[in-house]
């Protein structure tokens, strides 16, 4: 086996990719304690809580209070968990726990302050690292195209273990293209359009935005779930660089630096790796 030192990931990208994660944890966090003030879903333009398709709510069942999620009918009870928290001064009911939630235990106006000054902030930062790497040729690199649709089934198979070989291409696999292209184009603008949908001040001058989602209440449905389809990509983002080499992953996310293992063309049996330093710094000429 060689190793070579890769100059992977340039100050921009690092930079914008940090205040992404940031900014994408304080929304799902301000988020989760704005729609504790309304905890409940609609599709269309009214916002009865009897009409609701989806809530989280509390009921006292016999002097107890419990926490349940409602859909469709479906009741399911989530005392512990969600519609009821435990505080010094008995259950409280609350859709979301105060741990997952802030500012404050119960602060809406602090809440969305925070959600409204992060989402400007996801945004703008976003388009600054797209426009950024798109003008270096790098956006290329993680599009999802026809040609890697055929490497998705060997690309699951060889992290089932199922596989020797990686039918990986470049730096990126087809599931990291796949999920990467999706976020890009189709969750983010998704995400921002909702967001801006259930705006008042907004829709007075772009009232087709609540329209293209089917009233106010659908923006806010679709922004809701939205926001879990993120999370679920943040999860699984995380739990591929710990399975792929955390401290590795870790470095090049810091540092700019990957370590790229690869085999020796000559096949020869080597008891330590060879350790091969690339003299053409990558940096040259970067800002």
């Amino acid at each position: 086996m060689m190793s070579s030192l890769i100059y992977r990931h340039n100050r921009i990208t690092r930079l914008t990719h940090w205040i992404n994660a940031l900014a994408l944890l304080i929304l799902i966090m301000s988020g989760l304690q704005i729609f504790n003030a309304y905890p409940h879903l609609h599709w269309g333009s009214k916002a009865e809580p009897e009409e609701a398709f989806f809530s989280i709510y509390a009921a006292d069942e016999d002097g107890d209070i419990h926490g349940y999620i409602r859909f469709l009918g479906w009741r399911v009870d989530t005392t512990g968990i969600l519609g009821v928290q435990q505080t010094d001064m008995g259950p409280f009911p609350r859709a979301f726990p105060s741990w997952i939630t802030i500012p404050g235990f119960f602060w809406l106006a602090g809440g969305r302050r925070w959600h409204f000054f992060f989402a400007w902030l996801f945004t703008l930062n976003g388009i600054l690292y797209f426009l950024y790497n798109l003008g270096r040729g790098h956006v290329r690199k993680f599009l999802f195209s026809p040609y890697d649709a055929g490497k998705i089934l060997p690309m699951i198979l060889y992290y089932l273990r199922l596989r020797k070989e990686s039918p990986q291409e470049g730096e990126y696999t087809p599931l990291q293209k796949m999920a990467y292209t999706g976020v890009f184009f189709i969750l983010t603008p998704l995400i921002v359009l909702s967001g801006l949908a259930m705006s008042p001040q907004l829709d007075v001058a772009f009232n087709w935005l609540p329209a293209i989602f089917g009233g106010r209440q659908s923006a806010r449905t679709v922004h809701f779930l939205l926001t879990f389809l993120f999370a679920f990509f943040t999860f699984g983002h995380i739990f591929m660089v710990v399975t792929t080499g955390m401290i590795n992953n870790m470095r090049c996310m810091v540092t700019g630096w990957y370590v790229e293992k690869r085999l020796n063309p000559e096949g020869l049996k080597q008891e330590q790796d060879d350790f091969e330093v690339k003299t053409e710094d990558p940096r040259n000429g970067e800002k």
